[in-house]
């Protein structure tokens, strides 16, 4: 809050504080972990857990900024004049309580759920309709009544019903769901689970307003954590194409939610690149053994030595997500001398146009185990004179031409 007492006024800018970065990024960090537990094992795509991790940060950012604001209606006293810091500080620390204690648990435990759900949504995804559909509560003393009257309810997974009947359909709720067999249970009728639902997330408040409708959505199909409707957004985020991760939006209405939004994607972005370089530095140093190895390999009826460079090593890495992408994990790449020993030669091709990096000729060798093939370059070096040749590994691919 010490960014907010000095800065006098809160604005979206606020949010690139450092204080209020710091806030976030913890903030962030115990979420995160949430998702990460209710994923755990589970085998999810790419793109659903970069959208999971997206929607994570942005309402990280989104609640900061609440808190924040919210900070900001305590800066002066009845006379309208700026507090003493400590009185202001005082004042402010019913505010952090509820927002990093109570609300945080309460997003915490709704995390680590939602995730579940996303989870179990890729899996149904790729089982198809061959399994019905089944909401189960947690059968104990603790389950609102509401959630208690859609337990059992039965439906194929392409029901309408589960697009906003998918749990949690509240803060800390605990329901499910689970595959079963269609000849074990009966189908429910699809309009009264539909019935059932709507009741169960309705609660219309002072305002007339119905505060349990944001929880009538499914994780996994809209690939978010949390609510689209949540307090931390506006009535537009669901629509948008910013929130949606399409595109950032070239224009945006002059609310300061959506300023402090476009703010947030664009921290968002500079995080995922800084991940990303980490990550690539991480595996380039772990490959870093291989620049002493040296593979010994038939080709075409002479013996080649195949050696690994450093400009190689990028290659290698960059073609985990592109041309050998599901074939060939980063985590495969410090074993690829031992991959390459086992493989098969299948040709040789010289270059039809001249190279500036000096590579002549390819050699292809297929994987032992896997539709893969290491791409092994000859270059031709001149000292004083005398030609040499040298091989090393070029790059990794899941086919080559005929």
């Amino acid at each position: 809050m010490k960014d907010v007492y000095h800065a006098k006024e809160v604005s979206p800018e606020i949010i690139q504080e450092k204080g209020v970065q710091s806030l976030v990024g913890e903030t962030y960090r115990v979420l995160k972990r949430g998702v990460d537990a209710g994923v755990a094992n589970n085998v999810i795509p790419d793109e659903m857990a970069q959208s999971l991790d997206h929607d994570t940060f942005v309402f990280s950012g989104m609640k900061v900024c609440n808190e924040v604001k919210e900070g900001g209606l305590r800066l002066r006293d009845e006379n309208g004049n700026i507090k003493p810091f400590q009185r202001f500080l005082n004042d402010v620390e019913k505010i952090d309580e509820r927002y990093n204690t109570n609300y945080l648990n309460a997003g915490y435990n709704f995390a680590i759920h939602s995730a579940q759900m996303a989870a179990k949504w890729a899996e149904y995804e790729r089982d198809g309709g061959d399994y019905l559909l089944q909401y189960r509560t947690a059968k104990d003393g603790l389950v609102r009544a509401e959630h208690a009257a859609l337990d059992d309810t039965t439906l194929p997974v392409n029901d309408p019903f589960w697009d906003k009947y998918m749990p949690p359909l509240a803060w800390n709720c605990r329901c499910t769901t689970v595959q079963v067999n269609a000849g074990k249970y009966p189908e429910s009728n699809s309009a009264d689970a539909m019935e059932i639902g709507e009741r169960a997330t309705a609660q219309i408040g002072s305002d007339g307003k119905n505060k349990l409708e944001m929880f009538r959505f499914n994780p996994g199909k809209e690939k978010v954590i949390f609510p689209p409707g949540n307090a931390c957004m506006t009535p537009r985020c669901p629509t948008c194409r910013l929130h949606n991760r399409t595109e950032l939006a070239a224009t945006v209405p002059l609310s300061e939610k959506c300023q402090t939004c476009v703010l947030l994607n664009k921290g968002y972005e500079v995080k995922k690149k800084t991940a990303a370089a980490a990550e690539r530095q991480k595996h380039l140093n772990q490959m870093k053994p291989l620049l002493k190895k040296e593979v010994k390999k038939e080709a075409g009826g002479c013996e080649i030595t195949i050696k690994f460079t450093a400009k190689g090593n990028k290659h290698l890495y960059s073609d985990t997500f592109t041309r050998a992408k599901g074939l060939l994990d980063k985590n495969d790449l410090t074993a690829l001398n031992t991959a390459l020993e086992q493989s098969l030669f299948v040709k040789s091709a010289p270059l039809h146009k001249k190279r500036k990096d000096g590579i002549v000729k390819f050699y292809y060798f297929k994987d032992a185990n896997k539709e893969l093939y290491y791409n092994v370059a000859e270059r031709i070096y001149k000292h004083k004179g005398i030609e040499s040749k040298k091989f090393s590994v070029h790059s990794v691919t899941s086919r080559i031409k005929k």
